[in-house]
């Protein structure tokens, strides 16, 4: 309710401000260049311009669930907002480092440009606008996982990082920072509306996403934002050729949802595919349906993980073609499994690519040389 009214007080706004935006440029064309009254104009412009920002976030509020759920390149809205953000200042650096690959998400490109402006805004304030903003994306699987505003589920997601080395968050005041209109800047800084952050929060919601942040005073602070991802296709974007196969695979995944989604992107591509829940149930599969290449998750509770199951595995067949994939990153037992004769380690979430290059280059190495006892 309090997002319709926003919403409607802010498209109300907008008529009035059309004016009170353009006007005070034709004033200046009828004055002298040294008048004293420019200077009166420049603080006409510099307030409307803080107003039209208010009442986007207004908008953006009131908007809340009223947009098209496109499917979204998280990385081409943080270019464009980077683009923004450095050509309103030369003091403020962005650094980006973003995944090549990236997952694509479903939402409202709009919504979530506005969202990320406020955050890089609020970066900038946080350091009085001279330092480094640092902004990055990846592929993200969560396992359930406790954070500062609640938890994240089980899944798939884009993680978006938007770190800046300011002032840092009190502690008294960052359960405060989500709430609508709560502001730390004094009155002898610049003014805030105090709707940059529970802007954020209510975008995050609509899109099913989560929040958290890290802060340290005289460190800085991070944001970090989870979208769930979507393997829908942008419509208008070309077929991408990926590497198919018609060869048997098993899938060892001890996660209900990951073997589904294993198992339709490997379909898709052409191969036969089976799928078990535990490195002992695909120890006893492959006794009677020897397969290709395996697709081992690494860890798998309760019970033997990927590596184990490989060096058992061995014992079956001792040329068996296998990839590793996992939530985590690389562990040492990773590099063990690969020492074994595993091939890549993918990191959850994979794109339809991603897992197709990997299953592809594996199955058409050679088959390891062997040594039979005579």
């Amino acid at each position: 309710m309090a997002g319709t009214i926003a919403g409607q007080v802010a498209h109300d706004f907008n008529n009035l401000l059309a004016p009170i935006m353009a006007y005070p440029e034709f004033i200046r064309d009828e004055l002298p260049h040294d008048h004293k009254a420019q200077v009166y104009l420049d603080t006409i412009e510099d307030a409307a311009k803080k107003i039209a920002e208010i009442n986007q976030d207004l908008l953006t509020m009131g908007r809340r669930g009223h947009y098209n759920q496109d499917v979204i390149n998280i990385n081409k809205i943080v270019l464009h907002a980077v683009n923004e953000m450095e050509s309103r200042t030369k003091t403020v650096t962005c650094e980006t480092e973003l995944c090549e690959d990236i997952m694509n998400i479903k939402g409202g490109s709009a919504q979530i440009h506005r969202m990320l402006t406020n955050l890089l805004v609020n970066a900038q304030d946080a350091m009085d606008d001279i330092g480094n903003i640092s902004i990055k994306t990846e592929n993200y699987y969560v396992d359930d996982t406790s954070i500062s505003f609640g938890r994240v589920p089980k899944g798939e997601y884009i993680k978006l990082t938007v770190a800046d080395s300011g002032c840092g968050i009190p502690d008294d005041i960052k359960e405060k920072i989500l709430d609508p209109f709560f502001s730390t800047k004094s009155a002898d800084k610049k003014s805030g509306s105090g709707l940059g952050l529970s802007v954020v929060d209510a975008v995050m919601k609509d899109h099913s996403g989560y929040l958290d942040m890290s802060s340290k005073i005289g460190t800085g602070t991070s944001f970090y934002l989870y979208f769930p991802i979507t393997r829908d296709e942008h419509g208008e974007s070309k077929t991408i050729e990926v590497q198919v196969g018609s060869e048997k695979v098993l899938i060892v995944d001890d996660d209900d949802v990951q073997r589904q989604v294993s198992s339709r992107l490997l379909n898709k591509l052409g191969y036969r595919v089976s799928s078990v829940e535990s490195g002992a149930k695909a120890l006893e599969f492959l006794k009677e349906n020897p397969q290709d290449i395996l697709v081992l998750d690494m860890v798998m509770l309760p019970g033997i993980d990927g590596t184990e199951t490989y060096k058992r595995v061995l014992d079956i067949n001792p040329n068996q073609k296998a990839i590793i994939v996992s939530g985590f990153s690389e562990s040492d037992r990773v590099f063990e499994a690969q020492k074994m004769g595993v091939g890549t380690f993918l990191r959850k979430p994979f794109t339809k690519s991603l897992i197709a290059r990997a299953i592809r280059t594996e199955l058409d190495k050679k088959e390891k040389s062997t040594t039979v006892a005579m």
